[in-house]
């Protein structure tokens, strides 16, 4: 028996069990809470280098195109500057910048996840356009040269213009505009001498193949043996089944280059071409084993089989794509991401963006990527924001490389305003939601940086050109006038702005 003054040991021995098993409870709730993403906001802020806070800020920008271009665009739920090229035909006197469009991609894409299994789902697909930008008629004023609805009736087959590239072809000697389409299948290839309306021709439509599934012409460019290059996904990027190709053209004849995404059938598209150092480079989409980069068709020795550059990801598997390839300076840039962001599929991501680059002999260093790769940069992946999703598009511009990522925030925050009618496939996306847009961990909407010399990335802007529904910048032209930026917005539709040569 114990005496008033002495403690009662048993009793405070299990008091203390009770007490370390809440606290254990408590510890091992906020972890979970944790993994789960409820407090991404706290736990994941960007991350910058100490030189980006000390790096200048740039002139503002204009904005040179209404939301949807205008009326008819919004209709259309003209969503995506998909593509842009300025172009100034034969003999003219001045050239214009022409963007195709994109249409619903919301619409599209949860029509397209929530196609019942061997079914057949009609997609809303919303003809596309191609614009040109006429300051001449107005400061806003894009007119239309190729209207899809002039060519095609509903249910419509072609949902947007992916690919432009700009070519002298070996045929006729002439420089032609060339588009290139996404399709349900069979997408096209157009071209025009002059830009102007009714003056577009369709030159090719690619083959309805049940093993190759051509959906999407991704990739387009001009190479130094002087034919046209173009690189083939299926609709949609990352459903099951088909494989990457290559095709060219003189301007005359198409022909298959790579038939089988080099040998691997995990190679489901090849998504992006750049002409490097006197070869072919491209990039590819694989699930399974991370993307790859290709050299091919060199000048210098033609009849040279491709040889593989990169492979798994450049260590990194769930890396799944290349999303953008740009020569600068000495140097390839390869700017990665995984479709989507989050994989339905493959279930990979998110996961912020990887940006490599390779030297005129084939070796690769990281520039923007994980900690233990040792960046150059100094930045970890996706510019230090683990939601940029892709680095999507690359443009030099006044001895500067501009590199423009897709902030995934928007969209996440966009399938939380009703929860319970995500598809299935997208619900993990949602263990990344945070309560209020200011506390996300880094600026909602797309960002753009820059560098003079590939290592050194200062911060354009990381807002969406301060409207948080451009989640994307999605291309980027150089002109005489200076840099165009457009953006892809799903939700008030897309923008084009204009940062003036200085």
């Amino acid at each position: 028996m114990s005496t008033g003054g002495e403690p009662n040991l048993p009793g405070n021995r299990r008091r203390v069990r009770r007490l370390v098993a809440s606290l254990a409870l408590i510890i091992l709730a906020v972890f979970l809470l944790i993994s789960a993403g409820l407090f991404v906001a706290t736990r994941r802020p960007q991350r910058l280098p100490e030189y980006a806070s000390q790096l200048g800020s740039l002139p503002g920008f204009e904005q040179v195109a209404q939301p949807g271009f205008d009326d008819q665009g919004r209709a259309r739920a003209a969503d995506s500057a998909w593509s842009m090229r300025y172009f100034q035909a034969d003999g003219a006197s001045t050239g214009y910048l022409y963007v195709g469009t994109d249409n619903n991609i919301l619409g599209l894409t949860m029509a397209a996840l929530r196609k019942p299994r061997g079914g057949e789902t009609q997609l809303p697909v919303q003809p596309p356009q191609i614009r040109r930008y006429r300051p001449d008629l107005g400061a806003q004023t894009w007119e239309v040269v190729l209207d899809y609805a002039d060519h095609e009736q509903s249910p419509y087959l072609n949902e947007g213009f992916r690919s432009m590239g700009i070519y002298k072809t070996k045929a006729d000697g002439k420089t032609y505009l060339y588009a290139g389409t996404m399709a349900a299948h069979s997408p096209e290839v157009w071209r025009s001498a002059s830009g102007d309306p009714d003056s577009w021709e369709k030159v090719f439509t690619f083959p309805n193949e049940p093993q190759s599934k051509i959906g999407s012409i991704r990739g387009m460019i001009d190479h130094d043996d002087g034919l046209l290059y173009m690189s083939t996904t299926r609709s949609g990027d990352i459903l099951p089944g088909g494989v990457g190709q290559i095709w060219a053209t003189d301007g005359m004849t198409f022909t298959r280059v790579i038939t089988d995404g080099f040998g691997d059938p995990n190679n489901g598209g090849i998504t992006s071409l750049a002409s490097f150092n006197g070869c072919l480079y491209a990039g590819t989409y694989n699930p399974a084993n991370g993307y790859e980069v290709w050299r091919l068709n060199c000048v210098s020795d033609p009849q040279s089989p491709p040889q593989p550059v990169i492979e798994r990801g450049a260590g990194q598997p769930h890396n799944e794509a290349v999303m953008s390839l740009r020569p600068f300076q000495d140097h390839l840039y390869v700017g990665t991401g995984i479709p989507l962001g989050f994989n339905p599929i493959s279930r990979h991501g998110p996961r912020g963006c990887d940006l490599i680059r390779v030297a005129p002999d084939d070796s690769w260093e990281v520039v923007v990527g994980p900690a233990r790769d040792s960046p150059l940069s100094e930045y970890r992946p996706g510019f230090g924001w683990y939601l940029n999703v892709y680095c999507w598009y690359m443009k030099e511009h006044q001895d500067h490389l501009y590199l423009g990522t897709w902030d995934m925030s928007r969209t996440i925050a966009f399938l939380g305003q009703d929860a319970e009618s995500v598809a299935p496939a997208f619900r993990p996306l949602l263990d990344n939601l945070v309560a209020r847009p200011q506390d996300w961990g880094s600026p909602v909407g797309g960002d753009l940086y820059r560098t003079s010399d590939g290592v050194r990335w200062e911060l354009v802007f990381t807002d969406g050109l301060g409207n948080p529904d451009n989640h994307g910048i999605r291309t980027l032209e150089t002109t005489p006038e200076g840099l165009f930026v457009g953006t892809e917005n799903p939700f008030t539709r897309l923008e084009v702005w204009l940062l003036r040569s200085q």
